[in-house]
């Protein structure tokens, strides 16, 4: 399974912000890394201009542990099974082709590491991608 190999990717670095949204594959593909702030938000815009978008999926894998957990709509963290038909749906904005994944107000409670893949379900198939994203610590660049 691609996404779930996707899930489980290994920490690579990070990667700064660019200024173009990225794009997602249906081979999966690897996003630039990004550092959880002070303030504990992290969301992701991808561009899918041209994409029939069907629904959006969320995950996360803590580098701590083998779980990988998907986000429900209502922003609710739950266990995946690594099942495809046990996808839930999660949420995205969608301002003209940009979604933006809000994935989560702060980590869940002991996650200061993770792979995050964003994902989302065309007529075609469901394209994916995925980054490592880590909590700064006070005092590092």
């Amino acid at each position: 399974m691609k996404l779930l190999h996707a899930s489980t990717a290994v920490f690579i670095g990070f990667g700064g912000a660019t200024g173009a949204a990225d794009r997602l594959e249906t081979d999966g593909v690897f996003l630039p890394g990004q550092a959880i702030g002070a303030d504990g938000v992290l969301e992701t815009t991808i561009d899918a201009s041209g994409d029939e978008v069907l629904w959006v999926h969320t995950m996360i894998r803590p580098a701590s542990t083998n779980i990988i957990m998907m986000r429900d709509r209502d922003g609710y963290w739950v266990n995946w099974d690594g099942d495809m038909n046990s996808l839930i749906t999660s949420s995205a904005r969608n301002d003209d082709g940009l979604l933006t994944f809000k994935i989560f107000q702060k980590p869940p409670q002991g996650v200061n590491s993770m792979t995050v893949t964003v994902a989302y379900q065309t007529p075609d198939g469901l394209k994916f991608g995925w980054f490592e994203a880590a909590v700064t610590r006070e005092g590092s660049n």
